[in-house]
């Protein structure tokens, strides 16, 4: 299996709080990754910083095998612009945009075309249930309709890994389990998925699971 993500001995400090402590971690291309762990476990913290939202204080990370620079933002952008796509527990959907709209956002960012950018946005809305809604603002939809617009738009640069935190969390079982069946189809085509979650229930439908305790991975 080809590694995607590498982390070596991560270490994140933030005043007198050593919140990450000497993480190694390697993920594999095509997984479903679940990290789990109580509260205050630094399990959003080591999330961040594989997605590149933020900066280790020390420790390595390779994308591809290639060593991140964290000096170079530049870099760093465009590796998050192209090679990611994140889902957050609240959705962050700009309320003034329909459900296509705000999947076109990311589009337009990256100079697509807008009449080729409307087409992806439908696909990508049918894809995770939602033809029919394209013109539906934010505040027309259900919370689980509004969080399968914001995995629309995290797929609307084709990203090879998924970034997700608690994106169930806001959920009832229902709408749950529909975004978990989503993240499986994704994963089933491919994509690599990393995801925090409270609740073992989820993290055992994924194909591994990352247990943390105090900083640490435990298991």
């Amino acid at each position: 299996m080809k590694t995607i993500i590498k982390l070596s001995k991560i270490n994140k400090i933030i005043g007198q709080e050593h919140i990450l402590k000497d993480i190694d971690l390697d993920i594999y291309e095509g997984e479903f990754v679940s990290i789990i762990g109580p509260s205050g476990s630094g399990k959003s913290s080591l999330l961040y910083i594989i997605g590149l939202l933020d900066t280790p204080t020390s420790g390595s990370i390779y994308i591809d095998g290639n060593l991140i620079d964290f000096k170079n933002q530049r870099e760093i952008a465009r590796l998050r612009n192209t090679k990611m796509g994140f889902v957050f527990q609240f959705h962050y959907l700009i309320n003034e945009l329909t459900a296509l709209e705000n999947v076109i956002v990311p589009l337009i960012k990256a100079r697509v075309e807008i009449g080729k950018s409307k087409v992806i946005a439908r696909e990508l809305l049918k894809k995770v249930g939602l033809e029919g809604k394209e013109d539906r603002k934010p505040y027309q939809l259900s919370g689980g309709q509004q969080q399968r617009v914001a995995i629309a738009r995290a797929l609307s640069n084709n990203p090879q890994v998924i970034i997700a935190d608690e994106p169930t969390g806001n959920l009832d079982s229902k709408n749950t389990q529909i975004v978990m069946d989503i993240f499986k189809q994704l994963n089933t085509e491919g994509k690599t998925i990393i995801m925090v979650t409270h609740e073992l229930e989820l993290a055992n439908q994924t194909n591994r699971i990352i247990s943390m305790k105090d900083g640490r991975i435990v298991s």
